[in-house]
């Protein structure tokens, strides 16, 4: 057997479907798409062709305060663009660089406190404001 070096899905229980595929469409760009029918309600969210998070319904209210998964890390372009976007919808953030390879971690999380970075190329940060922002 062999593992493939790519991931294929996040899965993502919600309590307000609405408002997290608003999230993900508005700040990193994906699309809703098609889902096999389950049995359980849910959606799957797509960048191109791949869906690569999955929702699902709960019918309570989800706070990831202490998850067993800590977050998911995706690649981005276009650094300042996205930080413009961040704090036009008033999304807090914080800003790591990784130790010798100069990746810029742009840290967020979800309206259900579902953590994950955006990943830039340290070259993009080149006369980017890259303080944390608040909110």
């Amino acid at each position: 057997m062999q593992i493939e070096p790519a991931l294929n899905h996040i899965n993502i229980f919600t309590h307000n479907m609405d408002r997290l595929i608003h999230f993900y469409e508005d700040i990193l760009g994906f699309k809703l798409g098609y889902r096999p029918p389950f049995s359980v309600q849910g959606s799957w969210l797509y960048l191109q062709e791949n869906p690569l998070i999955h929702l699902v319904k709960t019918d309570k209210p989800v706070l990831n305060i202490d998850p067993a998964v800590n977050h998911f890390a995706i690649i981005g372009k276009g650094l300042a663009e996205f930080l413009e976007l961040l704090r036009s919808h008033n999304i807090a953030y914080t800003i790591r660089i990784v130790p010798e390879i100069e990746t810029h971690q742009v840290v967020v999380s979800d309206p259900d406190g579902n953590m994950f970075e955006v990943l830039f190329e340290g070259k993009e940060a080149k006369g980017v404001n890259i303080e944390a922002y608040n909110g």
